[in-house]
């Protein structure tokens, strides 16, 4: 009886460990039987949620007006093909707020394939002005051939209160018409 009881019990724990798989042993005579492969549970894949419709891509301004400062490009032509011509990029705080005089303010300047900048990126140093109340920049171009040329302006800058500073950037562009 003793022995049944040690045999009950090193079976029970055999299933336990083999989780509750029986051995060759346990099987009734025959040896073991065949089992189709465990089929393995899909894990269900949460859907994707669709992505939201993008809006068109809308073209940059030429002008920001904003509660504390006006930003603005202009042309500055009549501009001739394979010849330099320039527009200008206007700054003008608004109230109490000024141009801040220690922010590094830049313009980097993109255009179409048939646009050419002498200089692609301008910084303080390249101002026609600046000033507390205005910082104005002449951007030099050339377009290769006549038509209208796209030209773009990512600015960077910074207007202040005595108490605050407003660092900012901003894209603008301008369609310049060249013959």
């Amino acid at each position: 009886m003793r022995r049944s009881i040690i045999t009950t019990v090193c079976i029970l724990l055999a299933v336990a460990c083999g989780q509750g798989k029986p051995s060759a042993a346990e099987l009734p005579s025959g040896g073991p039987q065949p089992s189709a492969a465990p089929t393995p549970t899909p894990t269900p894949t949460p859907a994707k949620p669709e992505p939201a419709a993008q809006p068109a891509a809308q073209a940059a301004p030429s002008v920001v007006e904003d509660a504390t400062f006006t930003l603005r490009v202009a042309e500055a032509g009549p501009y001739k093909a394979g010849e330099l011509g320039r527009f200008v990029v206007h700054l003008e705080p608004h109230g109490v707020y000024h141009v801040n005089q220690e922010y590094p303010i830049e313009i980097a300047v993109t255009g179409d394939a048939d646009t050419a900048f002498p200089k692609a990126k301008l910084e303080r140093p390249d101002a026609a002005e600046f000033g507390e109340k205005k910082a104005k920049f002449e951007v030099p171009f050339t377009a290769k051939v006549a038509g209208d040329h796209k030209v773009v302006a990512n600015v960077k800058f910074a207007v202040c209160t005595k108490e605050n500073c407003v660092p900012d950037e901003r894209n603008l562009s301008l369609s310049l018409a060249v013959k």
